[in-house]
């Protein structure tokens, strides 16, 4: 028994050495030296207006969900769509939400679309009818046609209905600024 328990001690002990120098680094005296291309900052090119306008275009999408879902998820007992208690519970929080996504002219528009004076459930009914031309989240870059004048800053773009989206940077990510059929 004891020439067990020495046995499975010695395979034990032997494992963690062999893991012990199987898992540390080896040691390099002689590092490389950098590169220049190493050396160079980390973003060398140029961002392509391409990307900027596919930003500019999620962005739009993530904004038109989040919408949906904090005007539109949320039912109350007797089915009547009302505003999102998880996110919100009162017309200022909703647009305090909504900033993130929206400027606060567009916030503002959206508030006073969706939210009624009606309540159900302690909750704020809101309007049923969609405030956006078009649901973004059923289109893909095919149906879209961005606007030529586009800048980093700055992206446009109309969906194959004719609904035109506007967006801008913001702390370094596209809020909506408008959506409206031309």
């Amino acid at each position: 028994m004891t020439l067990k328990k020495t046995a499975a001690g010695v395979i034990l002990l032997t494992m963690m050495v062999t893991g012990a120098a199987c898992s540390s680094e080896p040691k390099n005296t002689a590092s490389p030296a950098p590169t220049a291309s190493a050396a160079a900052s980390p973003q060398a090119t140029a961002e392509t207006q391409d990307a900027v306008n596919m930003k500019g275009y999620i962005a739009a999408r993530i904004a038109q969900e989040k919408a949906g879902f904090l005007f539109g998820e949320a039912k109350s007992k007797d089915d009547k769509p009302i505003l999102n208690p998880i996110a919100a519970d009162s017309k200022e929080k909703a647009v305090k939400f909504l900033s993130s996504y929206f400027d606060s002219a567009m916030a503002d528009k959206l508030a006073a679309h969706y939210l009624t004076d009606q309540k159900a459930d302690g909750a704020i009914v809101t309007n049923a009818a969609a405030f956006f031309p078009t649901n973004l989240l059923t289109t893909t870059k095919a149906d879209i046609t961005f606007d030529a004048a586009n800048t980093a800053d700055l992206v446009k773009f109309t969906t194959k209905d004719g609904v035109t989206y506007s967006t801008k940077k913001v702390d370094d990510k596209f809020i909506v600024t408008d959506a409206a059929k031309k």
